[in-house]
């Protein structure tokens, strides 16, 4: 009776002492967040420039009017090209993504578009690039890990026009000639499944626009998901047709957005009290620098492929 009067009274402690710490921490997160941060006296137009200059080594620019990254041209991410690897490596990363590879053939060069949507760490955002594969490389499996496609040069830039909703509310409008058009949301937390992205692709030529259809189709799109006017396919994408990276279990899933929701949510807290993205930024470098690091990370990879 005693041995157990000992235990009770020995595991009660040691729930008060971890009640204790918890309860210590919590309330200097808590004053880490109403932390005052020295911010630089600066005009809207200068606050722009600043950001842009602080995220243009990452390949990305800043749009104000929307509150939104998207790639450069010039980013970086060019020089390496992409492949299934990259897909693979996404979810590991914390980057909760709908994929969609389309292969077809054209002018000699078996052609790669792929469409992307959903969570990128503490953003959400959607993609489309075009990629091709140098002709010594033609004649392996398109879904080999090792295999990566190049990126269009200049000249086969394609007209690309994306909406990316979610719940059928608008979060962004891009459109340019581009080899990997994009858009990123920050703070903003979704599940893929609440995203769509209405997508338009001016093709070079109408042989070209008939071998993306054809790819299209194989991969299992239906003709009321498509649309086709000159030689401009327009795609509505919801749901992914081609097979999902091994990486996407529902466990693993799970875990990842679990984390995602939990540092978009940090996010927002830490940075309330500031309306311009530039102040943002800073602030959340000052009150939570562990988040601002992952942020960090992510945009030296994929925006790449990864942020843990």
């Amino acid at each position: 009776m005693e041995l157990e009067y000992a235990c009770f009274i020995l595991a009660f402690y040691v729930i008060l002492v971890l009640a204790g710490i918890w309860l210590y921490e919590y309330v200097e997160k808590q004053k880490s967040y109403q932390k005052m941060v020295q911010l630089p006296i600066l005009t809207q137009q200068e606050k722009r420039q600043k950001l842009n200059e602080l995220i243009a080594p990452f390949g990305f620019a800043y749009d104000g009017k929307q509150n939104l990254f998207y790639s450069r041209m010039d980013s970086w991410q060019r020089k390496f090209g992409y492949g299934r690897i990259y897909d693979e490596a996404a979810a590991p990363l914390n980057m909760i993504i709908d994929c969609e590879p389309i292969y077809f053939d054209y002018q000699e060069k078996r052609w790669m578009i792929e469409f992307w949507k959903g969570q990128y760490g503490i953003t959400t955002g959607g993609e489309v690039g075009v990629y091709y594969l140098p002709k010594k490389a033609q004649g392996e499996d398109l879904l080999l890990p090792h295999l990566v496609y190049h990126c269009v040069e200049d000249e086969d830039t394609l007209r690309i026009k994306t909406i990316l909703r979610k719940k059928g509310k608008q979060l962004y409008f891009r459109r340019g000639y581009h080899w990997w058009l994009t858009g990123f949301v920050l703070g903003e937390f979704s599940k893929p499944r609440e995203l769509e992205m209405d997508i338009e692709i001016t093709m070079k030529d109408s042989q070209m626009r008939d071998a993306f259809l054809k790819g299209l189709y194989e991969a299992g799109y239906q003709r009321n998901e498509l649309n086709v006017r000159g030689t401009t396919v327009w795609i509505h994408f919801t749901r992914p047709h081609t097979k999902q990276p091994l990486t996407r279990n529902r466990l693993f899933v799970a875990v990842k957005q679990w984390e995602n929701k939990r540092n978009c949510r940090l996010y927002r807290k830490a940075t309330k009290d500031y309306v311009n993205t530039y102040d943002k930024i800073l602030a959340l470098k000052e009150r939570v620098p562990l988040l601002y690091g992952k942020l960090e990370r992510l945009g030296k990879s994929r925006f790449g492929t990864g942020e843990e």
